[in-house]
């Protein structure tokens, strides 16, 4: 349980730091196909510090739910809550896929 807290810290924290200001790139990073990344590779990610790509892993999933849902409001607090079900939810069901854990998570 320990470690399920110290990932959902740090993807937090890293929400902080990955913002579009941050995201300039040193290497270029691989394209993500979305309908087979689990969230266990997700968690892997978070766990190796690579703060500014698990932000924008979490910026596209929100814009999804988004665009699935029709909310076109972004709130900082809802954003943060929704990444902390997803990341206790992924610690729990590593196998999920990202997407289909972010939809039973995000859209409420």
């Amino acid at each position: 349980m320990r470690k399920i807290n110290l990932i959902a810290s740090f993807v937090l924290a890293s929400l902080l730091v990955a913002t579009p200001g941050h995201a300039k790139k040193q290497k270029q990073s691989e394209d993500i196909n979305f309908g087979v990344y689990t969230c266990q590779e997700f968690l892997e990610e978070a766990a190796q510090g690579n703060a500014e790509d698990i932000g924008i892993v979490l910026m596209w999933i929100d814009g999804y739910l988004s665009g699935v849902s029709g909310d076109t409001v972004w709130k900082q607090k809802g954003f943060e809550e929704f990444s902390e079900r997803l990341v206790n939810y992924c610690a729990k069901h590593g196998d999920a896929k990202l997407l289909d854990a972010a939809k039973k998570k995000g859209i409420q």
